[in-house]
């Protein structure tokens, strides 16, 4: 479960301009559209957010430009997290079972052991202080086992980002960014459990630009945004002094409060609100189909945009 999932993306959608962060025309045609995709494909939009972020950089003399990964950097199809945990689970049983006469596995078992797994991971994450995500090593590793098939763990490993890959589109704006600012350091960063590695090969497969990107996620073991440890690391790794970091993202928490507090600049990109109420209503179809979610496990099934 993404980092998304610890603040309900719902809530508090009337207050889409934080404190200190004006509310430009860009910003409120971005909540009024259908989806970033179809946004960020309009030139006269993406010109306009990228002047946006150019002014910060300008006016704080930004010398490292963070940006989030997903649903900012790489932009996601309209389907909650669920719904994708259902697609994986389906596609891992279509492929087990075509190379292996023997793996009858139910799809809804492998979603049902999927959801206990990262229940059981994220429980025995004990260091309150570096507050980091399990990574889905972890988790493939006690989906496998609970499917007493724990030699399938590195193809569940595999399937999933190849789910992942369908699913996303690299956002115009950030080869837009590295045009602009050729000179400028520019990280990835992600409150999830998949780690900078696997980040980077969904990220290499939808051949994002030329530079070799830079990515910390909080599944690396140095913190997260949310609690804020990640951005410390990351300006100690980049030798950057917060004050002239910027950050760039789509949830109010992680992206923009957590950075400010953390002593960095930030700007907030929200999802459209039509887009959050499509990944809801897919939420709600999905456990429409499979009762034994929302009777055997509703704590697990909170929405997760």
């Amino acid at each position: 479960m993404d980092r998304h999932g610890k603040i309900d993306s719902g809530a508090g959608r009337n207050s889409y301009a934080p404190i200190g962060q004006e509310m430009a025309p860009s910003l409120a045609r971005m909540i009024a559209s259908a989806n970033l995709r179809t946004f960020y494909d309009d030139p006269e939009n993406l010109s306009e957010i990228l002047d946006l972020i150019s002014q910060v950089i300008s006016a704080k003399s930004i010398e490292l430009l963070s940006i989030d990964v997903f649903d900012t950097a790489l932009l996601r199809a309209t389907t909650p997290e669920l719904d994708r945990f259902r697609t994986h689970s389906k596609r891992f049983q279509q492929v087990i079972s075509g190379s292996d006469a023997s793996a009858n596995i139910d799809p809804e078992d492998i979603l049902l052991a999927r959801l206990i797994a990262a229940r059981a991971a994220y429980g025995m994450q004990r260091d309150s202080l570096a507050d980091g995500d399990p990574s889905l090593s972890a988790i493939a590793n006690a989906v496998c086992t609970l499917l007493n098939r724990p030699d399938l763990a590195a193809l569940y490993i595999q399937t999933e980002l190849e789910c992942e890959i369908e699913n996303l589109s690299l956002n115009p704006l950030v080869a837009a960014i590295e045009e602009r600012f050729p000179s400028l350091p520019i990280v990835f960063l992600s409150d999830m459990y998949l780690d900078s590695s696997q980040i980077g090969r969904i990220f290499s497969a939808l051949k994002a630009g030329e530079r070799r990107p830079r990515i910390f996620s909080s599944a690396d073991g140095h913190g997260s945004k949310a609690a804020g440890a990640l951005f410390g690391h990351v300006a100690r790794t980049m030798r950057a002094a917060p004050g002239r970091a910027l950050h760039i993202g789509d949830n109010l928490e992680d992206d923009y409060r957590s950075a400010k507090r953390s002593g960095w600049n930030a700007l907030y990109l929200p999802l459209p609100g039509e887009e959050l109420d499509a990944r809801r209503d897919c939420f709600a179809e999905t456990l429409a189909r499979i009762p034994v979610l929302e009777s055997g496990f509703r704590q697990e099934c909170r929405f997760t945009p």
